[in-house]
């Protein structure tokens, strides 16, 4: 009987303890937290190095558009091939923001400082330009599936005559950049991307000077001169 009225009185002990904790925390006395997830963020961060402008005389505006970018690549998680046609979503290391806009920012500076363009402006501008540069990213992710690691960068870009209603095109090329990356992590493997969109931007840089030059875009000389 003592034994039973000993177990009696414990389940209630037990009871009151259990209630009693419900009732602070619901008070707000016990406060249930999630361990935080450990998320790194990195930014693509694409640099002219050669400070030095073209040496075209700049006549005309370019209006730089958002970079659009596959579905695949969208997100800011970064990206991995593993296998053959098998990709995997990073959620713990991340673009700082999506990368188009990241791309799209570094372009417009990019252009800004080469000189080719008398002023370079950004999608949000207000202002009119008589050029219009268009690119999209169709690839941009970390390649593990082999045996050397290299980070793949593809984009297509085209210039078209904001000058003329019917925007004709004047220029389109299509690049591919693949870069070792040469660490393990995704640090490395960011480091390798801008290194693949840095050679990108130097190339374009290149064929827009020759693009305005043959289009006659810049005043370095009287081409009505010309017969």
């Amino acid at each position: 009987m003592k034994e039973y009225e000993f177990n009696r009185a414990s389940l209630a002990n037990i009871a009151v303890v259990l209630v009693l904790i419900a009732l602070c925390a619901a008070a707000g006395c016990v406060k249930l937290e999630r361990p935080s997830l450990d998320r790194k963020y990195y930014t693509l961060d694409v640099l002219r190095g050669d400070k030095q402008k073209n040496d075209i005389k700049a006549v005309k505006n370019l209006i730089v558009r958002r970079i659009k970018i596959s579905p695949r690549y969208e997100d800011r998680d970064l990206v991995y091939k593993v296998g053959e046609n098998v990709f995997e979503a990073d959620y713990y290391n991340s673009y700082f923001v999506p990368p188009a806009a990241l791309i799209t920012q570094d372009l417009r500076v990019w252009m800004g400082e080469s000189g080719v363009f008398a002023n370079v402006l950004g999608p949000e501008s207000l202002g009119t330009g008589e050029l219009l540069l268009e690119g999209v990213v169709n690839s941009i992710y970390g390649d593990y599936s082999g045996p050397e690691p290299k980070a793949v960068v593809k984009m297509q870009f085209i210039l078209l005559n904001n000058s003329n209603p019917d925007l004709p095109i004047v220029y389109s090329r299509d690049f591919s950049r693949e870069k070792v990356i040469g660490a393990a992590g995704p640090a490395a493997l960011v480091k390798a991307l801008n290194e693949g969109l840095t050679d990108i931007f130097t190339e374009l840089e290149k064929d827009l000077a020759a693009t305005v030059r043959a289009n006659h875009f810049d005043s370095a000389k009287d081409y009505s001169q010309e017969k």
